[in-house]
């Protein structure tokens, strides 16, 4: 495998280079980071060999995030928040683009569906637990619909491994606490036809999941009141663009029209129950977001093949 390519070396192979992160977002103040992403086309040479390939690097100082083309496509139509946002900010914050880039740009509503239902919606609850858990509001409640949810996220994440994922019925009914209080999870499992292979993978990643979720929990690591507050306002900037998207198939990452309202949840202007059940309203507006969506229900991975396959060939001039 491919491993410490330079920053000068994938700089100069980048076709696509962005600002990110809370510069993106217009909520950067004096302690933001600079964050950057870039998507990376190698030369053939780095590609053709029987090694596995390249996907990603990271440098500090300032913060960059190196993926190859490939990879990027992949989180791209997993809707991976942070991945999709980078083909929806605004050309300000364009630090290169060549002739793949603006293509990959161009054709950036490829890559959403109402998948953006569980992605955003999937990264705010995360935010959510790791708040209650860093003031010590996680109720066994509360880890049990987060445990849920982590196993519906394994569960759509595993579409791409497991075929039988995407004709089948493989759902998560319930989490409960059996008579020892100990956590119990419930499936809904229906198939014509699937391998033994592919229900052993399934089930065998699922029980792993399960088996060291409480420990995971029970050790993150406790952040201070800034860095709560902060995931805060990630919380509910998460949320007001997975609402946005489902609603006007837009993403919108400056957040100019509330962007005062999310300094003020940064800048701790809020109680923490006020925030929880304004989060819970958004977390059900969400909901009806999806179910009114204009957005596809899925994405054409037809189409999206075909596109990286004659961007690469362009590329290589194939």
């Amino acid at each position: 495998m491919v491993t410490n390519l330079s920053k000068e070396f994938l700089n100069n192979h980048s076709i696509y280079h962005i600002f990110t992160g809370s510069t993106a977002y217009g909520l950067a103040n004096k302690e933001s980071d600079i964050d950057q992403k870039a998507f990376v086309i190698l030369p053939a040479n780095y590609l053709l060999t029987r090694n596995k390939e390249w996907e990603t690097q990271t440098f500090h100082d300032p913060d960059i995030e190196f993926h190859s083309l490939k990879k990027a496509i992949n989180l791209l139509n997993g809707q991976n928040p942070t991945v999709l946002e980078t083909l929806f900010v605004p050309d300000r914050f364009i630090i290169k683009q060549s002739s793949e880039g603006k293509k990959l740009r161009e054709h950036r509503h490829l890559f959403l569906s109402q998948n953006c239902f569980y992605s955003f919606g999937g990264y705010a609850k995360d935010q959510l637990m790791r708040i209650k858990n860093g003031i010590d509001k996680a109720e066994k409640k509360d880890k049990d619909i987060h445990l849920k949810h982590v196993l519906e996220q394994m569960l759509f994440q595993m579409k791409q491994k497991y075929p039988s994922l995407k004709s089948g019925i493989f759902q998560v009914k319930d989490v409960f606490r059996d008579d020892y209080e100990k956590q119990q999870v419930n499936f809904d499992i229906r198939f014509d036809n699937i391998s033994l292979t592919e229900i052993n993978g399934i089930v065998s990643e699922l029980s792993t999941t399960y088996r060291n979720y409480n420990k995971k929990i029970s050790h993150q690591s406790k952040k201070s009141e800034a860095k709560l507050f902060k995931h805060a306002m990630h919380l509910f900037r998460l949320l007001l663009m997975g609402i946005e998207v489902l609603k006007t198939g837009e993403l919108n990452v400056y957040r100019e029209k509330d962007r005062d309202f999310l300094l003020n949840i940064r800048n701790k202007k809020y109680e923490w129950d006020e925030l929880f059940a304004m989060a819970d309203d958004l977390f059900l507006q969400l909901e009806e977001a999806k179910r009114t969506s204009i957005l596809p229900e899925k994405t054409d991975a037809e189409k999206i093949d075909q596109f990286y396959f004659k961007l690469i060939s362009e590329h290589y001039n194939l």
